[in-house]
């Protein structure tokens, strides 16, 4: 028998009107979360300097063309091209550039309803919507103006253009797949992700049964999806020409796999991401507000009908308990909707699959905290669809249990189905089990560096060491992170330094220093890189300034373990004068 999709676009007009309202109620609130406080960011990430500068290429005499390479090793020209709009439309800055990253935050919470509701049905897509917006995560990278909003924007589309591609594959849908990934891949260089779980749910197609009866369809999934790849590549094209005419694209490539690990490391990050995803949450608190909030999301949509239906779900309220006291419990609760997920309709599977390669893909990389996103987005669809299929089992009046429904039942099951089941949750237990005890950033959020404290400190303390600067001095020598460079903006002649070493060569034409702590550390002994600036510099001055949590953790992922981490975000700026020759 064929295969069918079964969308779940038809529900009750009355549930549908519903959910939007939720969704769109959740998209206010999430608004203000993201909005609160704008005149108070700044630029804290070293990169956030990197792409600010590359955005600044409406003002460049080339335009477009005249971008600044130096973007190449950090991200493609998806970023900074939107950066550059916002700077057009409201002057350039750094409100501006975060302003553009907030606004992907945003249009992504409606962006994940739609993705879990044409998925999962009623009550998923306001339940999804809900984790999205009350997340503490993706709330401190929403306001950062880092490549991650805007990805995590353009994933969640390019999901649901590539559902809409499995279930019904044609040429319009193709060319929507192409846009997709390609719109994905000049965002990051792992959008071409997206493509290849297209293609892990069209070769397991193959294998299936069910799917294979229907020849016209698998011709069709493999002919158009040919078609998509190539939209995709033409997409993707002039930015590979650029990349390849500034350094070559063999040397962006071995770049990037300079921060791989190996299977050796591969637990280890995986760890790490789970620390630094617990840090970021927010604390018990705020975990309990945002799962209670999806839960009730998705009550209001699919409630159940009798009180006797109540007696299924029942463990929702024991699951969001454990969510809320184990924060890594959503992990392996989204694990538990793949074997319902991978019996469901094409776009299902899908999302099904995009986590299996999230979760074995991400922890070979460098454990950046930022880089778990897209997969905790996974997550929240996943567990969203989880609840909603429970509810909406629990309202059919207890016909099938719960359990059956969820696709989590043995019942007829073959021998090999079984064990294959079985080996499929021990692995989820032992790779979650070493790491189910949270750490004390996970219980409370560090004091100072929650998602919504200002973090303009390095503004301000650039904006209040240039006046110390006299007027004669013939420039400033700049060992900082790039965003300080950019605070600099033409007011004083300056030069960005290579590294600590230039600055400990003699200095005979005069000129001053502001020296970043934050790249002092990259030395691994600040105390020690301080004491050998001094043998040749004067402190003028020290400014203050301090990294906010997602950067602290980008720097020192090991800083998740830690019990206080204050004192470790603060990384001042230091004016410096040459030392007079004899003086001590």
């Amino acid at each position: 028998m064929a295969m069918r999709p079964q969308p779940h676009d038809a529900a009750p007009a009355t549930a549908l009107r519903r959910e939007v309202l939720w969704i769109a109620a959740a998209t206010v609130v999430g608004a203000a979360l993201r909005l609160q406080g704008l005149p108070r960011l700044g630029f804290v990430h070293f990169d956030e300097g990197i792409y600010a500068m590359a955005g600044l290429w409406p003002f460049r005499t080339a335009g477009l063309a005249g971008l600044d390479p130096s973007v190449i090793p950090y991200a493609p020209v998806g970023f900074p091209f939107l950066v550059g709009l916002f700077d057009m439309a409201l002057g350039p800055g750094d409100a501006a550039a975060i302003l553009a990253s907030i606004v992907a935050g945003v249009l992504t919470i409606p962006a994940a309803g739609w993705l879990a509701r044409r998925t999962f049905g009623p009550g998923a897509g306001a339940a999804a919507a809900t984790l999205v917006a009350l997340s503490c995560f993706h709330v401190s990278f929403s306001r950062m103006a880092l490549t991650d909003a805007t990805f995590l924007l353009a994933w969640v589309l390019g999901l649901a253009l590539a559902g809409r591609f499995l279930e019904r594959p044609g040429f319009g849908n193709a060319m929507g797949l192409g846009a997709g990934v390609g719109a994905a891949q000049l965002v990051k260089y792992n959008g071409w992700l997206l493509g290849a779980a297209v293609i892990a749910v069209a070769a397991a197609e193959l294998a299936d049964p069910r799917a294979r009866s229907d020849r016209r369809r698998l011709r069709a999934v493999w002919g158009f999806g040919a078609m998509a790849a190539v939209v995709a590549a033409a997409i993707y094209a002039p930015w590979f020409r650029f990349v390849d005419a500034h350094g070559g694209y063999g040397s962006l490539l071995a770049h990037h796999r300079s921060y791989m690990g190996g299977v050796g490391s591969w637990m280890v990050h995986l760890g790490l991401q789970f620390e630094e995803a617990d840090a970021l949450s927010g604390g018990w608190t705020w975990r309990l507000a945002g799962y209670g909030a999806a839960a009730l999301a998705s009550l209001a949509i699919a409630l159940p009908r009798s009180r006797a239906s109540w007696r299924e779900p029942a463990w929702l309220g024991l699951g969001l308990l454990g969510a809320v006291v184990l924060p890594r419990f959503l992990w392996p609760a989204s694990a538990s909707m793949l074997p319902a997920s991978w019996r469901d309709t094409p776009a299902a599977r899908l999302l099904a699959a995009a986590w299996l390669m999230l979760t074995v893909l991400t922890p070979f990389y460098h454990p950046y905290a930022r880089l778990w996103l897209p997969l905790l987005l996974l997550c929240w669809v996943l567990v969203a669809g989880l609840v909603a299929r429970a509810l909406r089992a629990a309202g059919q009046g207890g016909a099938r249990p719960v359990r059956e429904i969820l696709g989590v039942s043995l019942r007829g099951r073959s021998a090999r189905g079984r064990v294959a089941f079985a080996l499929f949750f021990v692995l989820v237990a032992a790779i979650v089990a070493p790491d189910l005890v949270p750490r004390p950033l996970a219980a409370r959020p560090p004091r100072g560096l929650g998602p919504w404290d200002p973090s303009d400190s390095l503004r301000v303390a650039v904006r209040e060491a240039l006046p110390s600067v006299p007027a004669g001095v013939p420039s400033l020598r700049v060992l900082a992170r790039p965003a300080a460079f950019y605070y600099i903006g033409g007011r004083i002649s300056a030069q960005l330094e290579p590294g600590l070493s230039t600055l400990l060569e003699p200095e005979r034409s005069g000129r001053w220093a502001l020296v970043d702590a934050a790249m002092l550390d990259q030395e691994g002994d600040r105390e020690a890189a301080l004491a050998s600036l001094l043998e040749r510099w004067d402190v003028v001055g020290e400014f203050p300034a301090r990294l906010n949590l997602p950067t602290l953790l980008d720097r020192d992922p090991l800083a998740a373990r830690r019990p206080s981490i204050e004192s470790a975000a603060s990384v001042p700026l230091w004016l410096l004068r040459p030392r007079m020759p004899g003086a001590r």
